[in-house]
């Protein structure tokens, strides 16, 4: 009898280890996606409408200082702000990586096609 009791605590304590494993990947997988689909709407948001926008505004003032229609400052402020964009975009990407990794520890390689 005191085997089958140790094999029936063995057994249940298997159990709680794979339901506790169970319970963090659920856990780490939702943080991730999360973590993922924000990631990757900031990095789209980037690509589609910040970047070209600041990137834009860098060329009129530089045109504009040119041109004598604007200051030094004028052009140095948009420049300031295309760094600031463009580190902005890079933790973006580099958020959207981590998460990814994350993903592929779990589930393995995500680019391969069924």
């Amino acid at each position: 009898q005191g085997n089958v009791l140790a094999a029936a605590r063995r057994s249940d304590q298997a159990r709680d280890l794979r339901n506790a494993t169970e319970l963090r990947l659920r856990t780490e997988v939702q943080t991730s996606l999360e973590q993922w689909q924000t990631a990757n709407g900031e990095v789209n948001a980037f690509n589609q409408t910040i970047l070209p926008a600041a990137q834009s505004a860098v060329d009129s003032a530089t045109r504009g200082f040119e041109m004598g229609k604007f200051g030094f400052l004028d052009v140095l402020d948009a420049q300031r702000t295309l760094i600031a964009a463009r580190s902005q975009y890079i933790q973006a990407v580099s958020e959207a990586t981590d998460a990814r990794v994350r993903l592929e520890r779990i589930f393995g390689d995500l680019s391969v096609s069924p």
